[in-house]
């Protein structure tokens, strides 16, 4: 339930949160006397404390953490690569990498703290970039080849991730490089699949079909656009939000999206009446708005986090979808937990393309 007197040294520095991007039901109050809350506004001081990616000071603190920020170039494009320190002097750790979508700049830092913290630990190696352009994004490849040639990386474990938009861009990627990509993880994103938006097609949802990719995809439930539960119209969106012209609002083309998406994953595919029925099912399906084949629910920072995974056709939980209660339209470092918990369990043989379980 929380306690409002539950304070740190930087409570006082979140202002109104009005750029957090809730919907009617998010309880700000709620969140920043919260460990969740605790966290976002001191990974948000990064935006405060340094002058850009590039300030000594801010290489320093990453240094003393444990690993190195480099700050490349491909193609006139600036990127990020976080390194952990042993990767320079042992060879054979054989690290995965982790492509995050976001633009090089303080907020990409702030947002993705704590993915810096776990290639920090020697989980992985980072990357960050991203443009505004699905076609100049294509150069995310040539920087992941990079990276794999010039670190002790394994090119079996490469994964992409971003946030809101920044995770439609990942998919596009996802889908034109899916055969040297094992996992994919969506954050602040809609539960299904919305065409024309930021390069989805039918073409895509097709050729997504057509292949084996696991994918979580994790969001608060009192996002700006009133996410979950997918089975009603979106809750908490006022009625004169410019977003009701730009996302789905009604339950109908929600539940559309939703089947689409299930499609997409090679999932069974339940009908309208099923999917509506889930708001009488277990605690999870009733918040996430439809039927799912295993759940979970789990209590991290302040927040209950509900976990639907649902088999696809071939029998394999490849697909998880995560409600993170009262989180807005942010990240957090629990929904980086939830991510890279999922992405790691999964490998990709490139000769033959399928997915290897590893956990």
């Amino acid at each position: 339930m929380g306690n409002k007197y539950y304070n740190y040294k930087e409570v006082n520095d979140w202002g109104d949160g009005s750029y957090l991007s809730g919907n009617e039901d998010f309880d700000f109050q709620r969140l920043i006397h919260s460990e969740a809350g605790k966290h976002l506004i001191r990974a948000r001081g990064f935006m405060t404390r340094y002058s850009d990616v590039d300030d000594p000071e801010l290489l320093r603190y990453w240094n003393d953490m444990g690993v190195r920020c480099e700050i490349r170039t491909t193609k006139s494009e600036k990127w990020l690569a976080f390194v952990p320190l042993e990767a320079y002097e042992n060879k054979n750790m054989n690290l995965p990498v982790v492509a995050i979508f976001r633009p090089v700049d303080l907020l990409a830092v702030a947002f993705y703290e704590y993915m810096i913290d776990l290639a920090a630990q020697g989980e992985f190696i980072a990357l960050i970039y991203s443009s505004e352009d699905l076609d100049t994004n294509d150069v995310f490849y040539d920087m992941i080849q990079e990276t794999l040639r010039d670190f002790p990386a394994d090119p079996c474990r490469v994964y992409v991730t971003g946030h809101s938009h920044y995770g439609e861009f990942a998919m596009e990627f996802m889908r034109r490089h899916h055969e040297s990509i094992a996992a994919i993880a969506q954050q602040g994103d809609t539960a299904g699949i919305l065409l024309d938006f930021y390069g989805s097609s039918q073409a895509g949802v097709e050729l997504m079909h057509g292949i084996d990719m696991p994918l979580i995809n994790v969001a608060g439930t009192t996002e700006m656009v009133g996410i979950f539960p997918i089975n009603t119209d979106a809750p908490g969106v006022q009625s004169d939000s410019p977003l009701r012209r730009r996302f789905p609002m009604d339950r109908e083309s929600r539940i559309a999206s939703w089947k689409r998406r299930l499609y997409a994953m090679r999932c069974p595919i339940p009908s309208d009446e099923d999917i509506i029925a889930a708001a009488n099912g277990s605690k999870v399906e009733r918040v996430l708005g439809f039927p799912v084949d295993r759940a979970d629910i789990i209590y991290a920072e302040g927040s209950e986090c509900y976990i639907g995974d649902i088999k696809n056709i071939d029998g394999n939980f490849h697909f998880r979808t995560v409600a993170m209660e009262n989180i807005p339209h942010t990240t957090c470092r629990f929904m980086h937990v939830l991510s890279w918990s999922f992405l790691r369990r999964f490998a990709r043989d490139l000769k033959t393309g399928k997915v290897i379980e590893l956990y």
